[in-house]
């Protein structure tokens, strides 16, 4: 039997091209496009203006259809962690984290990741390929039928510009106006420092960008993440220079995990303030959440005020991300496509 071809990631113009395939037209095209990403369908047979025939074509031809959830977890802090299982078998989780002001859905990119830094529990879980476009898009329908979403960050499994193709076609959908219509100061894309093309060609959404940093030299993270052997500190920094002017937003956000022994020091505090100056940035310290078999530990919290003083003393401006749903594993660094 011939795979149905999944409509969720397709922008408008590679939709035409996907039903003129199956001898349909673009105004048919046209027609579905909105059912599906501003009303949200989840079958041909609601699409009351499409014509009959057309809606018999896609059904024979075409899915709308979510993923299957094989697992979701409530934690006590009201976050939500959803495994999802995909057409293949394959597994990736996505999290939903409700506050009083906005509800963010965090979305995976990869089934599994290969860049193995030694703090995240997704590394320990091999590569296994990218999702794509209608794939990274169903985890955001899956929880926009439940609830209502304002923000986005792409923080999950995988790195997101090593799938900047399948990604691209998502941010179209996400931020067109005619699709789901987020602002780009709603949407983030997180990067462990993936150079290349993909970072300046990721500036012309204008989304915010957060860099997995976690150390303020190479030789502590040459230590705990193998991507700096090849994009080392000061080229992803000058990155993160050109990013802001390109993209036009108001900063970069730093993300740095403090880990006990590691990177936590009053000196590291101090060299991470002095490697940042002049950028217009915001760094997250993150405390580091347990996950089975890992070797590190975090940093106590008075040990993280204090770096976050030293941070502040030095005009860095700096805050302690709170950590949500690390009682079911949700938090950062902790997901992986396996029910533990």
């Amino acid at each position: 039997m011939q795979q149905k071809i999944e409509l969720l990631g397709l922008p408008l113009d590679k939709l035409k091209v996907a039903f003129e395939k199956i001898g349909l037209t673009s105004l048919d095209a046209k027609r579905v496009f909105p059912w599906i990403h501003v009303k949200c369908a989840d079958s041909f047979e609601v699409m009351s203006d499409v014509p009959l025939k057309v809606r018999e074509i896609l059904k024979e031809a075409c899915s709308l259809a979510r993923p299957k959830c094989i697992a979701l977890q409530k934690s006590s802090d009201g976050t939500q962690k959803a495994l999802l299982e995909l057409s293949d078998g394959n597994r990736v989780e996505t999290v939903f984290i409700p506050e009083e002001t906005r509800n963010t859905v965090c979305v995976s990119s990869q089934v599994g990741c290969a860049m193995g830094c030694k703090f995240c529990h997704t590394g320990t879980q091999s590569f296994t390929r990218n999702l794509t476009s209608s794939e990274i898009m169903a985890q955001i329908f899956f929880w926009k039928d439940k609830f209502s979403i304002t923000n986005l960050v792409f923080m999950g499994m995988g790195e997101p510009l090593l799938n900047f193709d399948n990604l691209s076609d998502a941010l179209n959908l996400l931020l067109s106006e005619k699709a789901h219509n987020f602002s780009r100061n709603k949407i983030t894309v997180s990067t462990c420092g993936i150079i290349d093309n993909a970072i300046e060609n990721l500036a012309s959404f204008g989304v915010k960008l957060a860099i997995s940093l976690h150390a303020p030299n190479d030789v502590i993270r040459n230590s705990i993440m193998p991507i700096n052997r090849k994009y080392n500190i000061s080229v992803v920094l000058k990155a993160a220079k050109n990013y802001q002017i390109q993209s036009n937003t108001t900063h970069v956000t730093f993300e740095y995990l403090l880990l006990k022994n590691v990177n936590d020091s009053d000196e590291n505090a101090r060299e991470l303030a002095a490697l940042l100056r002049g950028i217009p940035s915001k760094v997250n310290l993150i405390t580091f959440n347990s996950w089975p078999n890992s070797e590190l530990q975090g940093s106590s919290k008075e040990v993280a005020h204090r770096f976050l003083r030293i941070l502040l003393s030095k005009n860095i401006r700096a805050i302690i991300r709170k950590s949500r749903g690390d009682d079911i594993l949700a938090a950062c660094g902790q997901l992986k496509s396996k029910i533990l």
